[in-house]
């Protein structure tokens, strides 16, 4: 009954973007985590209004509305993200997004809501449902300055077992236009995260307080070259650990505390044919055993239409993660492990039917960590399907 029901609730108006391995279309293949994917979409956002607020009417700016369905069938290689034994199975993917803008020469708003429906024959407790919230509001105060404020939430459901799980953050970013074609921008940001009180614990619930420093150069008018540094404060809910005399673990009275620093150069260019690379160093540092890690991820996305009313996309993310102690005695880290991709390459390639409907077919591999620390799955997609915008 309550597959029908949220099979129902999708055809009827939800839509996706969370969902590991969805089909793109007509928006860049991701490569970040959750909370990073907010602040950079924050970021292309308000750098694309800067770009046109100035010439545009502040008088009576209508809404843009755009709706997108997308319905189609998925080969899951590996369902349960395990490292051994392996489950395969197909899926039926329910997709719908609808999203708004309106900018003015002074104002900016966005929202978007997406959602997602995925139901596994004979693994009912694979079944998802995702619901992605967002809102943004940026004033442009003098040409130099610009102020921007963004809200957003992210729930997560499975529908025959207990792991939901929910995220909220927000984000205020101030930019400034500076000579030579800069632009700096300063950000403050906050969020958590809180597993649903079915699974028992509050282990892995977390909060997040940050501060972001961006330095951005126009590259003429086909692309951008970006610096950034990012400090985040991750305030977890269970007891950080510590070795005794016998090198066992024991639960300490303070609460689990991460600072994770990362530095990032990153590179966009091209307008009929997109190319975007990063690279990105991190170091985690943790009052509990086992937390402390060094890492760089190379990333990349290539775009361009091979042929009329064809697109083809790949993108792919390259990392090396190094955890400083022995984790042979911790318990996973977390439960849900499509919450961030370590290794992944992803091939896209759609056809467009008219200027309404296209057809998608797309390929994926992943070589990630699983939610125990320091071992990693391989997991193998296979999706079909057509898309519909209005």
């Amino acid at each position: 009954m309550i597959n029908w029901l949220a099979s129902c609730i999708a055809v009827a108006g939800l839509g996706t973007n969370v969902v590991l391995g969805q089909a793109t279309m007509d928006r860049p293949l991701k490569f970040f985590s959750t909370t990073d994917q907010f602040r950079h979409s924050n970021r292309s956002e308000n750098e694309r209004w800067q770009q046109r607020s100035a010439g545009q009417n502040s008088e009576g700016a209508p809404w843009k509305l755009s709706h997108r369905f997308q319905g189609g069938w998925e080969y899951d290689g590996n369902i349960y993200e395990k490292n051994s034994r392996r489950t395969a199975s197909g899926s039926a993917r329910f997709l719908l997004n609808t999203r708004g803008d309106r900018r003015s020469a002074r104002w900016q708003a966005h929202y978007n809501y997406s959602a997602a429906l995925q139901t596994y024959p004979n693994y009912g407790d694979e079944n998802k449902l995702s619901h992605d919230l967002s809102g943004r509001l940026g004033v442009r105060l003098w040409p130099w300055l610009h102020l921007a404020a963004k809200a957003g939430g992210t729930l997560k459901l499975y529908l025959e077992s207990a792991a939901d799980y929910g995220t909220t953050s927000g984000n205020v970013a101030a930019s400034f236009s500076l000579p030579y074609h800069l632009v700096a921008e300063l950000s403050g940001e906050t969020g958590q995260l809180d597993y649903v009180a079915a699974i028992n614990t509050d282990d892995y619930d977390f909060t997040f307080n940050g501060v972001e420093l961006v330095l951005r150069r126009s590259l003429l008018s086909r692309g951008s070259l970006e610096v950034m540094f990012n400090r985040r404060v991750l305030r977890y809910s269970r007891q950080a650990l510590a070795q005794d005399m016998v090198f066992e673990l024991l639960a300490t009275a303070m609460r689990q505390r991460d600072a994770l620093t990362t530095c990032r150069l990153a590179l966009t260019y091209g307008r009929k044919t997109l190319l975007q690379l990063a690279l990105e160093t991190q170091a985690n540092r943790s009052n509990s055993f086992g937390y402390d890690f060094n890492r760089w991820r190379l990333s990349g996305l290539l775009g361009f239409r091979p042929a009329p009313r064809w697109m083809l996309r790949a993108a792919g993310l390259v990392q090396n993660k190094r955890y400083r102690d022995d984790l042979s005695k911790l318990k996973p880290g977390d439960i849900d492990t499509e919450r961030e991709q370590s290794n992944f390459l992803v091939v896209d390639l759609s056809r467009d039917l008219s200027a309404e409907i296209s057809l998608v077919v797309r390929a994926a591999f992943y070589d990630n960590e699983s939610i125990v620390l320091g071992k990693f799955y391989r997991k193998t997609l296979f999706f079909t399907g057509a898309e519909i915008r209005l």
